[in-house]
């Protein structure tokens, strides 16, 4: 990592000297001049069914499902994991990770740098942003910065652009505050000739990117049990957003009684089987899952855990039952002798016996870190 990229690596080392994390960025504007060639439509009048060129820039815009990664990489210094591009070189050292492509120049990529440290100081993700992006050197152009969730973590994302050494460069700047004191930036750099299919392998890697307490970070007590409410949540489908969303399910309860309230999540559908998948930001070596449910409990089929690994362990199967009259219901799991530290909780329903909605406002994980 050292003989490469020195114009970033540069970069890097100023924000860990200033908070602890890295940088990088691709502009938009050249990446979506697809849509200004959209309006071939005006030279073929005749379908007027040929919107269909409007539909095309999805798949530039959902790359992911199509891009295969590799092995996950755990920075334990930096409080992060990620899964490499299959035949990039990769390094990892003190928080710090880079890929590399097998014909990559060691100015202008293409390659990703990854940094993550805990800190001394608190920094907002803005604050942070502002702070190593002040420091770039000049003909590099940053977009203004997006707001986005990484691992279900506040987070900004701009675009860069500029020439080093004389050559048009396209790239990424992601940062993120997993926590006020843990910062994490993730940067991409490509010549802009190359971004075009590069931009997809980044939006991919950056999708797998999952946070936990970096080495050296504030923890509780060994052996001392924590309990914890989710942060993030995804479901198989929702009835509404932020009605009756997934993320309806983060934090503590908040449906004041039993029944069809907003603040719990519910499928689209009634009557199907459906999923819950919930992120929760210490990863713990399992004792309990309580799920709350505040509508037509328990139609709770299975639970499983998922590892910091990504792997899932089945801890509760059961079938649809009534338990109306105990509404709201807590499921209460207890996991004995789990041997992983679990970081997920995943939950499938199955509505079919009521033909109706069974909704959960909230699921707690508990263990030791």
């Amino acid at each position: 990592m050292e003989r490469k990229f020195t114009p970033v690596i540069v970069l890097l080392i100023l924000a860990l000297t200033t908070f602890g994390c890295g940088l990088l960025g691709t502009p938009e504007p050249t990446a979506t001049p697809e849509p200004t060639e959209t309006p071939a439509p005006t030279n073929t009048p005749e379908p007027t069914n040929t919107p269909e060129p409007t539909n095309t820039p999805e798949p530039t815009e959902t790359p992911e499902p199509v891009v295969e990664l590799g092995e996950v990489i755990r920075s334990e210094d930096g409080g992060y994991s990620f899964r490499t591009i299959p035949g990039y070189t990769v390094e990892e050292a003190f928080g710090m990770a880079s890929m590399e492509a097998p014909d990559a120049d060691p100015d202008t990529g293409p390659a990703i740098l990854l940094m993550g440290a805990f800190g001394e100081e608190s920094y907002s993700p803005e604050e942070f942003f502002d702070e190593f992006t002040s420091d770039l050197e000049e003909g590099v152009e940053i977009s203004p910065p997006r707001e986005i969730d990484i691992d279900g973590k506040p987070g900004l994302i701009a675009d860069v652009s500029g020439a080093i050494k004389g050559e048009e460069i396209i790239g990424r700047i992601v940062v993120a505050a997993p926590t006020p004191k843990h910062h994490f930036i993730m940067v991409a750099i490509a010549p802009a000739d190359q971004w075009g299919e590069f931009g997809p392998q980044f939006d991919a890697v950056l999708a797998s990117v999952r946070f936990f307490p970096p080495a050296g970070a504030e923890a509780p007590l060994p052996g001392e049990e924590t309990r914890q409410w989710a942060a993030y949540a995804t479901a198989s489908s929702e009835f509404g957003d932020p009605d009756w969303s997934a993320m309806q399910t983060t934090g503590a309860p908040d449906t004041p009684e039993c029944g069809d309230y907003t603040t719990a999540w519910a499928s689209e559908s009634y009557g199907t089987v459906e999923w819950i998948e919930l992120d929760y930001d210490t990863p713990v070596l399992p004792t309990k899952v309580n799920i709350v449910q505040t509508y037509n409990p328990n139609q709770v089929v299975k639970v499983e855990l998922r590892d910091v690994d990504g792997e899932y362990h089945t801890v509760y199967t059961g079938e649809p039952e009534d338990r109306s009259g105990d509404c709201p219901f807590v499921l209460h799991i207890v996991v004995e002798d789990a041997d992983y530290l679990a970081d997920g909780v995943m939950i499938t329903i199955d509505q079919s016996v009521i033909e109706d909605w069974n909704e959960i406002d909230a699921v707690e994980l508990v263990g030791i870190p």
